[in-house]
């Protein structure tokens, strides 16, 4: 018999959540049910539980790292018992911005989404995403990893906007869940080397398992240890903590021809003093990225799927919909790094 009532969790607030019982979403023609067997924990559920999102009301259900299995399907590339990974959203691929093929920036990129969300026991797919951002896993890759797809894709941005490439030097300034996911992925593209620089001990410890070098900022100075391995400083730079100073030190640190990626949102308001002449003369390029296309998610899902670098050693703590409350509020003191609700 198909499941007619399911448990998810609701935010209602700033360190408010409820665990409610939901009619389960029903499948339109051209869509996909799913049964959500894991959602990663992301640093925008953290916030949004800690401080309100303003894009994200009271009452909306947590979540958008989804892998599952599929329970019904309209769509007719799916069936039954498939096992697939979900992207929260994609782009609509037909408004002026999207023609121009910024994807990340469509005028309608959120009118199709994973209904209700995350975390929920089952969630319903939009025929827009189902078309372009649903994808089967292979044997060989497990719902757990899957899971990784979406910040994955977001860091798969970054780096083809750095331009970067194998044998290239890449820094990450940030030892977070997605500085570690670009140490992970820079290692799989074969960035050479891959140095990451952080002050949270048991993140560093992990880093190790990516990065060639890992720099403990709160005991040594960034630029002194970039000398030792890089004296003509990092081509590629990934700013991934949203502080100003940090991105101040990745303009003064990146070599000549270089670039840097202000990846982590930074405070409202916060302005950054450019280096004239180091963009001038050495044509250093600063920018920015956010999100992900849809061409992101699936070279984000294929790397997952074939690259040997170990990326479901990310999660240091795995729980149930029960938990999720408790688990952002560890997340909030930095106590796990990355986790995953299972169902």
């Amino acid at each position: 018999m198909p499941i007619t009532i399911m448990k998810a969790v609701r935010y209602q607030g700033p360190r408010a959540i409820t665990i409610e019982t939901l009619p389960t979403p029903t499948c339109g023609e051209g869509e996909v049910v799913i049964a959500m067997k894991a959602c990663g924990v992301c640093g925008t559920d953290v916030k949004t539980y800690m401080r309100g999102h303003p894009l994200i009301p009271p009452g909306a259900v947590l979540g958008h790292e989804v892998a599952g299995v599929v329970l019904e399907s309209r769509h007719p590339q799916f069936t039954l018992g498939d096992r697939v990974a979900a992207a929260p959203y994609t782009s609509c691929m037909t408004c002026p911005t999207c023609r121009r093929g910024h994807y990340s920036l469509c005028e309608h990129l959120f009118d199709a989404s994973l209904e209700p969300g995350g975390f929920a026991e089952v969630i319903r797919v939009p025929k827009r995403i189902a078309d372009q951002a649903l994808l089967r896993l292979p044997d060989s890759l497990d719902l757990e990893t899957a899971s990784l797809t979406e910040p994955l894709a977001c860091c798969f941005h970054g780096a083809e906007a750095l331009g970067l490439m194998a044998e290239q030097s890449l820094l990450i300034l940030g030892d977070g869940p997605m500085g570690l996911l670009q140490a992970a992925l820079g290692k799989a593209l074969g960035a050479a080397p891959v140095i990451l620089s952080g002050m949270t001990p048991h993140r560093l410890e992990l880093a190790a398992q990516f990065a060639d070098v890992v720099i403990d900022a709160s005991k040594q100075t960034l630029a002194d240890e970039l000398r030792k391995h890089l004296p003509r400083g990092p081509e590629k730079v990934f700013v991934s903590v949203g502080d100003v100073a940090a991105a101040q030190e990745a303009l003064q640190v990146v070599a000549r021809g270089g670039a840097v990626n202000l990846f982590a949102g930074m405070p409202k308001d916060a302005a950054l003093s450019l280096p004239l002449n180091r963009i001038h003369y050495d044509e250093v390029v600063v920018l920015g990225t956010f999100g992900f296309g849809p061409q992101h998610f699936s070279q984000a899902f294929d790397v997952l799927a074939t690259s040997e670098v170990p990326f479901r050693s990310l999660f240091t703590r795995r729980v149930s919909l029960d938990e999720v409350q408790e688990t952002l509020e560890a997340a909030s003191r930095y106590e796990i790094i990355k986790a995953v609700v299972i169902a």
